[in-house]
């Protein structure tokens, strides 16, 4: 089967580059986001009785929810806490994600390559946010994750007392989202935009990464449909090196390495260290160490590397956080603390009193702000969202729909 997928897919992908058809591009995706394997087996299911599995493709349509609120926005997609018609205790975070964007910018693979690792070598880590279940429409494909009270770490950051959080609370949150990023990379997976945004808290505080959409992936398999799109569409061109496809401009410019942003390394598992030294930075100080004006001028502090820890303000961090964060930061990737030797990070002072990283999770997590779900601290709003406008009677409805089964609870 894979070998007639191939073919197929050689054949749409040379009409496209004579043609640059969009309708064919459409037709590839769907085709192979509905493809049934035996690891992406399709199944008709009741909507009311949604259970996480292997299999994530199921019969569902946006229909099927209730909108509570858009709690998150990205280039191509936006992602929705939902929960099932009647079922308002059952919550999920919808990633929509727009399909004409997806096929005029090129994101095929991101969304391939994201959807494939999640529901294969990534799923059952519980440092992982977990794909529930998937399925698409004329215009969208749907991906349904656990829903992670906490929100995410930069929303935690921003309601923090000074705007900063106190040490013993960032090692916490470093040392779960360092086990995680080394639990991808041990299996072939560079996350590549680690920032306070993609470390989700779940109900009880404990860290879940997520938005593998930039993510790297080292050993890609030919297992399903996916990952065979995902590593056909990740091929540009016949003279590409793979040093000059590894290290592409993906992520954040705030907290992406200096290696990625000028081109001049392969990107290894040492861009996600940066990220971490970066995050760190900025829960202890309440900013991150490079900041410019523009995007350009950003970069530019970036690749000069050079940064200063707050003075006043209260910010205290001590010479341990300095210390860990100074080994992170450096130009050469293999210089950076925990490259060469993935158990030296976590013998760092700086987490002095973790003895077992094994029972990491098993630790109480600090108490959190919770951002969504039933007994959030948030407000029910529809302010926040920029695809569904006040004239949206539909979605309005939703939303009222969605706060009148919240008053009743």
């Amino acid at each position: 089967m894979i070998q007639r997928l191939s073919t197929r897919y050689s054949e749409e992908s040379n009409s496209l580059e004579r043609h640059n058809s969009t309708l064919d591009l459409f037709r590839v995706l769907s085709f192979f986001m509905s493809s049934s394997d035996d690891d992406e087996r399709s199944a008709d299911v009741d909507p009311s009785e949604i259970a996480p599995s292997t299999s994530t493709s199921v019969s569902l349509s946006i229909s099927d929810f209730v909108t509570v609120d858009t709690i998150g926005e990205g280039s191509y997609s936006d992602v929705r806490e939902v929960f099932v018609a009647n079922k308002p205790h059952e919550r999920y975070a919808l990633k929509i994600m727009d399909k004409s964007h997806i096929v005029r910018e090129r994101k095929a693979k991101y969304v391939a390559t994201e959807r494939t690792l999640l529901a294969t070598r990534l799923a059952g880590y519980p440092g992982v946010a977990k794909l529930c279940f998937t399925f698409q429409d004329t215009y969208s494909l749907y991906m349904g994750l656990e829903l992670c009270p906490g929100g995410d770490l930069y929303w935690q950051l921003k309601r923090s007392e000074g705007g900063f959080m106190p040490e013993s609370k960032v090692k916490f949150y470093i040392a779960e989202t360092l086990h995680a990023v080394q639990y991808c990379h041990d299996r072939g997976v560079i996350h590549r935009d680690i920032k306070p945004e993609n470390v989700l808290l779940d109900g009880e505080g404990h860290v879940k990464l997520c938005d593998f959409g930039s993510a790297l992936d080292l050993k890609p398999e030919a297992t399903s449909a996916l990952a065979l799109l995902a590593a056909h569409t990740s091929k540009t061109s016949q003279k590409d090196s793979k040093e000059k496809r590894n290290s592409s401009f993906v992520g954040t410019a705030e907290y992406c390495a200096p290696e990625i942003l000028d081109a001049k390394d392969e990107a290894t598992t040492a861009v996600d260290l940066w990220s971490i030294g970066i995050m760190t930075f900025q829960l202890l100080t309440g900013r991150v160490p490079f900041k410019g004006e523009t995007e350009y001028l950003t970069m530019q502090a970036v690749l000069k590397g050079k940064y200063e820890y707050p003075a006043a303000g209260g910010v205290d961090v001590s010479s341990n956080a300095k210390d860990f964060i100074d080994r992170l930061l450096v130009q050469k990737p293999k210089k950076r603390l925990g490259f060469e030797n993935s158990s030296s990070i976590r013998s760092h002072a700086f987490f002095g009193k973790i003895k077992d990283w094994s029972k990491l999770r098993e630790a109480t997590a600090p108490s959190v702000l919770h951002e969504t779900g039933v007994n959030s601290d948030a407000t029910v709003t529809d302010t926040d969202s920029d695809t569904d406008s006040g004239t949206d009677e539909a979605w309005r409805a939703r939303v009222a729909a969605a706060t009148e089964a919240i008053d009743r609870l």
